[in-house]
């Protein structure tokens, strides 16, 4: 009875989660670190990124 319903909110919410994606693989980052956008979110790579996150809060902050 809600199969359309349901797949045009599936719809808008995957056209969503892209643009989010987008948004964020479009930020700057701090240098050696790299990003790169993936079908369920971003990742982010770099040497020590551990490390840099604690210490460095525009890594930290990354998604606000």
């Amino acid at each position: 009875m809600f199969e359309r319903l349901q797949a045009a909110a599936s719809k808008r919410a995957d056209r969503l989660l892209m643009r989010v994606i987008a948004r964020l693989a479009a930020r700057p980052v701090p240098p050696g670190v790299e990003i790169k956008a993936l079908p369920d979110g971003v990742e982010l790579s770099g040497t020590q990124l551990k490390v840099r996150m604690i210490d460095d809060p525009e890594l930290r902050n990354f998604g606000r």
